[in-house]
């Protein structure tokens, strides 16, 4: 059953937030955290941006998705998640510099 937003605790949802950092860590120890936004995009309540290697992609984003389901169906937060592999992130990086 999802929680009343009337519930919401900013408390508790930076501790989900940081059981999915860790989360990722632990599946992916390079993963970089590189942003955390409060209130996310639109209707979502946070936002993790997150790179990890290539190879750990997938697995790391099918297991943090299934995660964040599982918490905006127990507690009614809903969590975006934006996994990049590295190799993308980097390229991209390497653009907004030539950019400028």
């Amino acid at each position: 059953m999802i929680s009343s937003k009337a519930r919401f605790s900013r408390r508790r949802l930076e501790r989900l937030i940081g059981e999915l950092t860790s989360l990722a860590k632990d599946l992916a120890p390079d993963a970089e955290i590189v942003g955390v936004q409060i209130p996310g995009y639109e209707e979502l309540d946070a936002w993790i941006k997150i790179v990890v290697p290539d190879e750990k992609e997938e697995l790391v984003t099918e297991t943090l998705s299934q995660r964040s389901l599982e918490i905006f169906m127990e507690e009614g937060y809903d969590i975006g998640l934006g996994i990049t592999e590295r190799s993308h992130h980097e390229a991209v990086q390497e653009k907004m510099k030539l950019a400028v």
